[in-house]
């Protein structure tokens, strides 16, 4: 399979990440993250949905991050790791900087 990431990622079991799509908003874990997006466990895609979605989390260090604007890039339906892959997009510079900074700190420290 291609990598296609440009940024490292890290586990992040049980973080909690709201996600508003079009009327509907839902709860999910997020299972990884990178400075590029994250993947959420038991997401799967339904027709009729928005292509797009506003994310809101928090990072293991605390940093809160509202309203990331992300679409689906991948679905898993199969075995353990079912969910969806979501890249962010076009993220603000304060997200964007929390991100770097946050990962900037974690590859310091070696953990989150």
């Amino acid at each position: 399979m291609l990598e296609r990431r440009n940024s490292d990622r890290i586990a992040m079991p049980g973080g909690s990440v709201k996600e508003a799509n079009g009327d509907y908003l839902y709860s999910f874990r997020a299972m990884e993250l990178s400075e590029e997006g994250i993947f959420l466990q038991g997401r799967l895609c339904h027709s009729g949905q928005e292509p797009f979605s506003s994310l809101s989390f928090t990072l293991p260090n605390g940093k809160r991050l509202n309203n990331v604007t992300a679409r689906i890039v991948r679905e898993e339906r199969k075995g353990a790791r079912q969910g969806c892959a979501f890249e962010f997009m076009n993220l603000s510079e304060e997200h964007r900087m929390t991100l770097k900074r946050f990962f900037a700190e974690f590859q310091l420290r070696g953990t989150a």
